[in-house]
């Protein structure tokens, strides 16, 4: 593995503009993939991912700071990078510029890669962020992936062909989570959304998706908008990718959608991929959609009653309350359009 000795023994990805102070400094990072805090002169944790490992701001000798991200999760091994190498380029400058990265050998307990720092985010996505995020999303939607074949198909959730399978496999306690919020699908409803989606997954094409389309992963700093995290990048249909920016709920990141605001921000998405040469019949997406979020929401709310009862949980009980009825919402919202399906 490359050691951080200065910035020419490190792949470089970005502008070196605001590098030159550091052009010369020493090792950053050690060959243990960690940051060596007798070579820098500040750092501040961020967050923490799902193998412990910490997201930090740094601050170099020269006064520049950066972002270190040290793998955080191993199922996603080498992705992020991957996606700087072959894609991100083709996108709008809505994400971090990668200044360095780990070599490519280095074992997953030695990656690591360094961002620009972009000061303080605010991750709000509101009815000013969500048209204009959906808006890009439809930009990198409408790419061609034929180049990108080394991408999964599969996303850091199951498919929504296996969120389906299941709800129908565990079918009283799928019952029961619907009956304690007073809904119900009888097996007409359940063959209609079976149908729906079977039809969705057949006629949308595959495109690139950023994957975990949270709020947490857009945000907003000095009126830019930013797009972070790509690791979990991979091939789907735009329903993965639509489903997390509209409806998606995070623990974290709360954020209440209405029926008003969905279509909008539905219609800006569709009126873009239109105006890029990619024809969608709107009302048929509407119905796709729909079902989309049906199943996923459900998967979603026992996924969350599964943490409810976990004691050893990392997200507080309170935040996963809200999380559940924030779920909740969008499934009865989306439920609410079950005649117009039947149609």
């Amino acid at each position: 593995m490359k050691s951080m000795d200065n910035i020419e023994d490190t792949e470089n990805f970005g502008d070196m503009g605001n590098m030159e102070k550091d052009r010369h400094s020493e090792r950053w990072v050690t060959r243990e993939g960690i940051l060596d805090e007798q070579q820098i002169t500040g750092r501040q944790i961020l967050y923490q991912g799902l193998n412990g490992r910490h997201v930090e701001r740094f601050t170099a000798q020269s006064g520049q700071s950066y972002i270190f991200k040290p793998l955080t999760n191993s199922a996603q091994y080498g992705r992020e990078r991957w996606m700087y190498e072959h894609v991100m380029a083709q996108l709008p400058p809505v994400y971090p510029q990668l200044i360095a990265a780990s070599d490519q050998a280095a074992a997953p307990s030695q990656s690591w890669m360094i961002y620009e720092d972009m000061g303080q985010l605010e991750h709000h996505l509101c009815e000013s962020t969500l048209p204009t995020t959906a808006a890009h999303m439809a930009a990198w939607h409408a790419l061609p992936v034929a180049a990108w074949e080394e991408l999964p198909r599969v996303g850091h959730k199951p498919p929504i062909r296996d969120m389906l399978h299941e709800l129908r496999l565990y079918q009283s306690g799928t019952d029961e989570l619907l009956c304690s919020l007073n809904l119900a699908l009888s097996a007409a409803d359940w063959d209609k959304l079976t149908m729906l989606i079977l039809t969705a997954e057949d006629e949308l094409p595959q495109v690139l998706c950023h994957g975990d389309l949270h709020p947490g992963n857009v945000a907003e700093v000095e009126g830019r908008l930013v797009i972070l995290d790509w690791e979990h990048a991979h091939l789907n249909t735009p329903l993965w990718d639509v489903y997390h920016l509209l409806d998606l709920s995070h623990p974290l990141f709360p954020r209440t959608m209405t029926p008003g605001l969905r279509a909008r921000v539905m219609k800006v998405y569709l009126d873009k991929l239109e105006s890029l040469g990619v024809q969608v019949e709107g009302g048929s997406f509407a119905k796709w959609y729909d079902a989309y979020a049906i199943v996923f929401s459900l998967w979603m709310l026992r996924m969350i009653n599964g943490d409810l009862k976990n004691p050893d949980c990392v997200w507080p009980q309170e935040q996963l309350r809200n999380q559940w009825h924030e779920t909740a919402a969008t499934l009865e919202q989306c439920m609410g359009h079950l005649d117009g399906m039947r149609e």
